[in-house]
């Protein structure tokens, strides 16, 4: 099924990408070449019917017409250039919580239960900071999402002030209930009149509320405790790092090991300063608006280029040349935000449940033990050989290397696989349909037709 929100053009769709709608600018700039479609035929109209001539030779007109487009290209390509980097920065981001949920799961020691309910705790933090960088970079603060509360109701709250809005919008003192206006949420009466963090409401907000919240003038944010927007992901940042901390402490985790954590929390926060930069730094107003006035210049003025030629042919003329050109400005538009929910943005949603989905399979089951899976009746790791190493593992030191060393003899064919009718002693198999391990041929050149064969052929 097609995500109705968060997603690019590729979707689910019977129609070809020529008669798609949904996913475009269309619906953005229609208004806009209506007009111009409006204005092209009072030109025509004045030019045909009065004795104005509206037919000017301008051979500004040309030349605006070439600017126009550098300008339009490069704009586009800065646009891309944001669009780009917060997915780079985003898959960075997701290789650091695979990096930390794998460090984590896997080389933290487990000794009782209580060292196994911190490392779920730990990587649940590693969700949550996914979960909590969408929401703020799309301006949604607050820590009652229903896709992030599970993870977040236990831990205290900072209510670090935001970096992804100006200091002039922000306060550094709680504001009364009196002064905010009562939206989607009632919020129960205290008798001091103050807000604390016991009076709000637990009920989880959905991210379809969050989205129509988001576009309402009035009210942005849903703050904890009410302060100022919040930076969630930097909050957990430092539960993250205190867990990390604790593991050096009581001895959990090597020194490798350790530093890979610690270069991976410094990498999340990279990436979400990063974040912030493209959020932050939008394309110069100025440079904006002068594209604008360059755009809407050329477009007035083209029906006077080409009237005196096409006739009412001008109209469908200038109409194509302001779908293209407007429909380009509005697409840069589009991606110089990146981390919204249109269609043209970058599908956090699904890459955050992509995040989620692997780290829940992950720590479905214990942490593989070498013993487990190299020890096994089905691992054969000596090509040519019917001995499992299971079987292998009997066998002393000196044997093993002499059975490799044959190994390491060019013959036709190595084949790495089980055997047919039974193990080296002679005893049948068990076939464990689930567990056949397929053969891998690999050829290898004949040094000399007089070479020893393995003593297991």
């Amino acid at each position: 099924m097609p995500r109705k929100y968060g997603t690019t053009v590729y979707v689910r769709s019977k129609w070809p990408l020529m008669l798609r709608v949904k996913g475009t600018v269309i619906l953005a700039i229609w208004w806009q070449v209506l007009l111009l479609a409006v204005y092209s035929s009072v030109v025509f109209v004045i030019h045909k019917f009065t004795d104005w001539k509206m037919n000017y030779s301008l051979s500004l007109v040309s030349v605006m017409g070439m600017v126009v487009s550098l300008l339009l290209v490069f704009r586009t390509n800065t646009a891309y250039d944001r669009y780009w980097e917060g997915r780079r920065l985003w898959s960075q981001m997701t290789l650091c919580v695979r990096n930390l949920t794998r460090g984590i799961w896997v080389c933290v020691a487990e000794t009782e239960t209580r060292d196994l309910l911190e490392k779920k705790s730990a990587i649940n933090l590693l969700v949550a900071f996914a979960f909590a960088t969408k929401h703020y970079l799309r301006e949604e603060y607050g820590y009652n999402y229903d896709d992030m509360i599970n993870l977040l109701a236990h831990i205290p709250k900072y209510s670090i002030p935001t970096s992804t809005q100006p200091m002039d919008w922000r306060t550094d003192i709680p504001t009364p209930l009196g002064s905010l206006q009562k939206e989607s949420y009632q919020l129960p009466e205290e008798p001091q009149g103050k807000a604390t963090a016991s009076s709000i409401d637990p009920e989880r907000v959905s991210t379809s509320d969050a989205r129509t919240r988001r576009h309402q003038a009035k009210k942005q944010a849903i703050a904890f405790d009410f302060l100022t927007p919040t930076n969630i992901p930097i909050e957990l940042s430092y539960y993250i790092g205190s867990y990390i901390k604790s593991c050096s402490n009581k001895g959990r985790v090597d020194a490798a090991t350790l530093t890979m954590m610690n270069n991976a929390l410094v990498s999340m926060i990279d990436c979400l300063t990063g974040f912030e930069r493209i959020l932050r730094t939008p394309i110069p107003l100025a440079y904006s608006i002068h594209l604008h006035h360059a755009t809407w210049l050329y477009l007035l003025s083209l029906p006077y280029q080409l009237i005196a030629n096409m006739g009412a042919l001008m109209i469908p003329a200038v109409v194509l040349a302001a779908f293209t050109l407007l429909g380009i400005l509005g697409i840069g538009y589009e991606i110089e935000n990146p981390f919204n929910d249109d269609y043209n943005d970058l599908p956090l949603d699904d890459f955050c449940k992509v995040i989620q989905a692997e780290v829940d399979t992950m720590v479905a089951t214990r942490a593989p033990v070498p013993a487990d899976w190299i020890f096994s009746e089905n691992n054969y790791p000596l090509a040519n050989s019917h001995l499992s190493a299971k079987e292998l593992s009997a066998l002393s030191l000196d044997e093993v290397h002499k059975l490799m060393e044959q190994e390491s003899t060019p013959i036709h064919h190595m084949n790495y696989s089980r055997p047919v009718n039974g193990n080296h002693n002679g005893e049948p198999l068990i076939e464990t349909p689930a567990q056949v391990v397929p053969s891998v041929v690999v050829n290898v050149p004949v040094a000399s037709s007089n070479a020893p064969l393995s003593k297991a052929q």
